[in-house]
């Protein structure tokens, strides 16, 4: 008995159970979402393994798409930017590095799914897509100028490395030229200079004299040995000072989530942090503004599960460029296999997100519009600082190389130091140049860290991201313009003004120089200015009453000081009188009348000496 009933309950499963478990696994086939990846596992198990998951797409179906054809790295304006990167990242293709793998390429709009529509598509759709793509072309061009400045200004051995042999030539040359042939003659003027200050008998400036001419002819010889090197050890202290501090407060890296490669370090994330930098900024700026445009939220699932999926369909990597390079035949397979991929994530957009379906195919122009221009506002915030610290950065390792060619020619002149204020002001310049790049180095390293912690805030809300960043830019402009002030590019102020942070001492004028002088009557607040008064005296009016008061008083002697003043004394009268005509209204009256009336006065005159003449002959 109890064999058959095995034998009844196998021949039931036999005949029930494998038609259950096909018709499961067929609706398992078909069922959107199910099978398919989940958004944790697009991210864990990456993008290729997913996308393989998705349905295909029926022939019939692609008869009336057309995928987009994907866009080199440097393709558009922000690609004039970009260079080809030297480091490795140590992605595996899922994660989110899309500036070092992708540069500016895919950040525009193509419409979808039209060929086949009944009704035919707006004409406006058309435009507004040309507009949007105009301003995401601006935007990447505003962060492809920033990237590329901070790339260079920290990185001075790719940046000047032509600059090199200029260095080299000029400076060799001014020294033979100029300073070997005239710094003979400068050292004679010196002689001159110390036998006719001997007679003075003052030691001490004779060898300040000496000394200084002695360490202007060390340090000019030094640089011309070495000119390069010069420039290369300023360069290289800047740098280690800076990539401390880049390590420490610059953007952090990122850790691939797969890594297929055993070898140790083969998936370490090697990125500089100026590109870590960029990263963090085109996938804030560029890629989440270009989500909005393409599936109508940058937050939305949608657009966390299948944008990165969509982004890599439209866009040829590194990688993929160099493969088209080495053997032009994998070219159309490369671009066949990203068009069947975008097609593939298209349709399951369509049937999970309908409302995300139609940003795709590009009805929604006028959000496509709106969404550029958030992106042209944004890059213009986070680009405004970040282009000035590095503008002044580089600014600065440039002057130190100006420097160090120039150096030869104001040493020759140098020499004698009352002479020696081109040089002077050169090594002021340097130092300048010195500050400024440490101070701007580390400004924009803390405000790349701001905007990376900013950025990477969920919680904040897009619009609210991009007004802090800008206020971030603000305010670093503010606490670094004193110090900007300080060490002026110009080297207004001396090098040891500079080191000891004391002010440049005032200007003191010329003992012979004539300066305006006030004079304040007693008891009025208006003043006089005299143009022509002696700087040394200064004219005040004191009044005596006052002085006699306080003699009264008993109170202590007056402090007396070297001014021009009023007498202490009442004023007598004067015991001569100054004859002036025109000051008597009725002299001046009669001696009008006089020269008016002809007068025999001469005549006169002429017959009193004539009869003096006669009596005496």
């Amino acid at each position: 008995m109890p064999a058959i009933l095995a034998t009844m309950v196998l021949a039931l499963g036999t005949l029930f159970g494998a038609p259950v478990q096909a018709a499961a696994a067929s609706a398992t086939a078909v069922a959107p979402g199910d099978k398919l990846c989940s958004l944790e596992e697009w991210t864990a198990r990456g993008l290729d393994e997913c996308i393989k998951r998705l349905q295909e797409v029926s022939a019939a179906r692609v008869q009336c798409l057309s995928a987009p054809n994907p866009a080199a790295p440097d393709s558009g304006l922000g690609g004039w930017f970009v260079s080809k990167p030297t480091w490795t990242t140590g992605a595996d293709g899922s994660s989110y590095l899309l500036y070092s793998e992708y540069g500016y390429a895919g950040y525009d709009y193509t419409t979808y799914d039209i060929n086949c529509v009944q009704t035919v598509m707006h004409p406006d759709y058309k435009l507004e897509n040309t507009i949007a793509n105009g301003e995401f072309m601006l935007a990447a061009g505003i962060v492809g100028v920033s990237n590329a400045l901070r790339e260079r200004a920290w990185a001075p051995d790719e940046m000047w490395g032509w600059a090199d042999p200029l260095v080299e030539k000029a400076t060799t040359a001014l020294y033979k030229q100029v300073f070997s042939v005239f710094g003979v003659i400068t050292l004679a003027v010196i002689g001159v200079y110390l036998l006719w200050r001997s007679r003075q008998a003052q030691m001490s400036m004779a060898l300040t004299t000496v000394g200084w001419a002695l360490l202007v002819m060390v340090g000019v010889t030094a640089i011309a040995s070495w000119p390069v090197q010069s420039a290369k050890a300023a360069d290289s202290t800047l740098v280690s000072v800076l990539s401390v501090v880049h390590d420490a407060v610059g953007p952090r890296a990122q850790a691939p989530t797969v890594c297929d490669d055993t070898t140790p370090g083969a998936c370490e994330d090697k990125r500089p942090p100026a590109v870590r930098a960029g990263d963090t900024a085109v996938q804030a700026l560029l890629y989440r503004n270009w989500l909005r445009g393409v599936l109508g939220s940058a937050d939305s699932e949608t657009a966390k599960k299948y944008g990165p999926a969509l982004y890599r369909a439209k866009s040829l990597s590194w990688d993929d460029v160099a493969a088209i390079q080495d053997d032009s035949s994998r070219r159309d397979g490369i671009i066949r296999a990203k068009q069947s991929d975008w097609m593939k994530v298209a349709e399951q957009i369509k049937t999970e997100d309908p409302e995300a379906y139609e940003y795709l195919r590009g009805t929604k122009g006028m959000e496509r519009i709106g969404a550029g221009f958030v992106a042209i506002l944004s890059a213009f915030c986070y680009a405004a600082f970040d282009i000035v610290a590095s503008l002044l950065v580089l600014l600065g390792f440039l002057i130190i190389r100006w420097a160090v060619i120039a150096a030869p020619a104001l040493g020759t002149v140098g020499l004698l130091r009352p002479a020696s204020a081109g040089l002077r002001r050169l090594v002021n310049s340097v130092l300048a140049a010195l500050f400024n790049v440490l101070i701007f180095g580390t400004g924009a390293a803390v405000y790349l860290f701001a905007v990376d912690l900013i950025m990477s805030t969920s919680s904040l809300a897009g619009w609210l991201q991009v007004t802090l960043v800008l206020l971030c830019g603000v305010v670093g402009w503010i606490l670094l313009r004193p110090y900007r002030r300080i060490t002026q590019l110009g080297g207004g102020s001396s090098g040891t003004s500079l080191l000891t942070a004391r002010p440049s001492a005032p200007a003191v004028s010329s003992p012979n120089e004539r300066t305006p002088t006030t004079v304040v009557a007693p008891g009025s607040t208006s003043s006089t200015t005299v143009p022509e008064a002696r700087p040394e005296l200064a004219v005040s009016a004191e009044d005596p009453a006052a002085v006699v008061r306080a003699e009264a008083r008993g109170g202590a002697e007056p402090v007396r000081t070297e001014t021009w003043r009023s007498p202490d004394v009442p004023e007598s009268s004067p015991a001569y009188a100054v004859y002036r005509p025109a000051t008597v209204p009725h002299q001046a009256a009669t001696r009008a009348e006089a020269r008016t009336e002809p007068t025999t006065e001469p005549a006169q005159r002429a017959e009193r000496r004539s009869e003096t003449w006669a009596e005496r002959s």
